[in-house]
């Protein structure tokens, strides 16, 4: 019976220590408590008050309970709808947030600049010493020397060249006259055996035995060969048309410049180049029952649904609006690895422009790289371009070379308007 009793008293020592979310047991107040203010360490999140000051009657001990970013013990001791989220006593200075005890602020306050890669501002920052431009003669070089495939063309059946475009529809010739071209059957001459000389009309072979065999026309296929290409054209070679700059400069960074010479380098859906763009439309002729505006038949959109995500059809374009609701961030951030409780996030709409953002309180309730600024975790930006660099890993990159003449900076700026 005694170990029994030894063995209880064990347990019920064990059950006493305090575990996750579990209320502890708080000193003896003094005979007049003052309540801590909401942030202090300990057992701050709730401090009893005098009953009288808070509406009971006397003999009645009053609980206030912790705000956002108060310290806590154990859930009981946060207002509605806040949990205690850590397990130990925070010292003072410091509040509950982000599952350990925290600073409340950091004293970092945001620069409203952002760090952006600069690489060039027009092509001849990405060509360096190389040519921008080639010679007219080698305006086709690449449909010549190196396109033996229409692009966009695709061998099927086909009755007429539109079946194919930006191909053609194959000619076909009569089964047994190489040199007979049809559309159909009936375009070819009747092999029929002739009772006096027993020789086939078309053939000429020997009927006496055997009959005649029809002469028919095969069906007709896409021709996707490239009727310019031939490799062995002096152009191809040619060393005026070597060493051109292939790079082109856009949004400050040097990219495979993919403009086009000829219409026969386009694919089906946009067959047509235009100012070194491929195009859906060059006139209104090229459109069925719509207008050609900027190389689209129509307008790029008529309905939100056309347009990429925080987008909306506008007069016909699809423009940037950002988010519209608190659920639109919420989701897109449940989609994402975000830093913070997405269910958090709210949709802040400025100069018709929405932005998803995170209330806060202090700065330990954002990210490592944001602060609280009037109410909403915001990136903390940069100062100066050095701290880009190290922020890009723009560091021991190889040096400018004939083929790769731009250097890769990265720049501290003024943030602009809110962009996708």
């Amino acid at each position: 019976m005694l170990k029994r009793l030894k063995l209880c008293g064990l347990v019920l020592v064990a059950l006493a220590f305090p575990l996750a979310c579990n209320q502890k047991d708080d000193p003896v107040a003094p005979a007049n408590p003052v309540a801590p203010s909401a942030g202090s360490g300990g057992s701050g999140g709730s401090a009893p008050v005098g009953p009288e000051a808070a509406g009971g009657t006397p003999g009645e001990e009053m609980v206030r309970k912790g705000e956002r970013g108060s310290s806590c013990d154990s859930t009981s001791d946060c207002a509605d709808d806040l949990s205690c989220i850590v397990t130990h006593d925070c010292p003072a200075g410091v509040s509950c947030a982000n599952k350990s005890c925290q600073p409340s602020n950091f004293g970092l306050m945001g620069t409203g600049k952002v760090c952006v890669i600069h690489e060039c501002t027009a092509k001849a920052d990405c060509c360096g010493e190389m040519p921008e431009t080639a010679p007219k003669k080698c305006a086709t070089r690449t449909s010549v020397c190196s396109t033996p495939i229409v692009a966009g063309c695709t061998v099927k059946n086909c009755v007429a060249d539109k079946d194919c475009a930006p191909g053609t529809c194959g000619k076909a010739f009569c089964s047994l006259s190489a040199t007979a071209e049809c559309s159909t059957t009936a375009d070819c001459a009747v092999n029929t055996c002739n009772p006096s000389t027993l020789k086939c009309s078309v053939t000429q072979t020997d009927c006496s035995v055997v009959g005649c065999a029809l002469n028919t026309c095969p069906t007709h296929y896409c021709n996707c060969l490239n009727p310019d290409y031939l490799p062995s054209s002096p152009i191809c070679t040619d060393p005026d048309c070597e060493g051109i700059c292939g790079f082109n400069c856009e949004e400050e960074r040097c990219i495979v410049d993919k403009k086009c010479g000829q219409d026969i380098e386009c694919a089906a859906t946009a067959p047509f180049c235009d100012a070194g763009k491929c195009a859906e439309c060059r006139t209104k002729d090229d459109c069925k029952d719509k207008d050609c505006v900027d190389g689209h038949c129509g307008p790029q959109c008529e309905a939100d649904t056309q347009c990429k995500l925080f987008e909306a059809c506008q007069t016909g374009k699809c423009v940037y609006v950002g988010c519209r609701s608190d659920r639109e961030c919420v989701l897109k951030a449940g989609n994402t690895a975000p830093t913070q409780d997405p269910r958090l996030s709210k949709c802040r709409i400025a100069d018709g422009v929405g932005t998803c953002v995170y209330p806060c309180e202090i700065d330990a309730q954002c990210a490592v790289s944001e602060a609280c600024i009037a109410g909403v975790c915001e990136y903390l930006g940069c100062e100066t371009n050095d701290e880009c660099n190290s922020i890009a890993g723009l560091h021991n990159l190889p040096a400018p070379s004939p083929e790769r003449p731009w250097v890769t900076t990265a720049q501290c700026r003024v943030q602009t308007k809110a962009a996708p």
